[in-house]
């Protein structure tokens, strides 16, 4: 009967111990340049590293193309405020490329469509709020 106590008073103390919430971004992608080459989306989750440290990064996942419509499930994330970019690497180097003055040659695109000025976009722009169990993010390439 003590052991059956025991058990019943750790079982109950178990369960009162919440888990850590890992909630899911669904990042739908359009505006793809025919299907072909590989699908970067980037999910950043603080400013100071906005587009400058991939190391720093909240998630990123990389797919091959297969449609003109993808839909990437980011799990695992903490609510709070994220920014989304993505990008179709056509010719497979692993990068986004560039023109001479840094303009993307090939289709890329961050949440919220937002656009810079003179530059890359601001992630104040950008930012969008997971602040639920699943939030859906429609993301278009340009």
């Amino acid at each position: 009967m003590v052991r059956f106590a025991a058990l019943l008073v750790a079982c109950l103390l178990i369960l009162q111990l919440k888990p850590a919430v890992a909630e899911t971004l669904l990042v739908t992608v359009t505006g793809f340049r025919g299907v072909r080459g590989t699908l970067y989306v980037t999910v950043w989750g603080d400013e100071a590293h906005f587009l400058t440290d991939l190391r720093r990064a909240a998630a990123r996942r990389v797919l091959p193309v297969s449609g003109p419509e993808m839909t990437v499930a980011v799990e695992g994330l903490s609510r709070g405020v994220y920014a989304v970019t993505a990008f179709q690497d056509e010719n497979g180097n692993g990068e986004l490329d560039r023109n001479f003055i840094g303009v993307p040659k090939e289709p890329a695109g961050v949440s919220n469509d937002a656009r810079g000025m003179m530059g890359p976009p601001k992630f104040k722009a950008a930012a969008i709020v997971l602040d639920r169990a699943s939030r859906s993010v429609p993301l278009r390439l340009r």
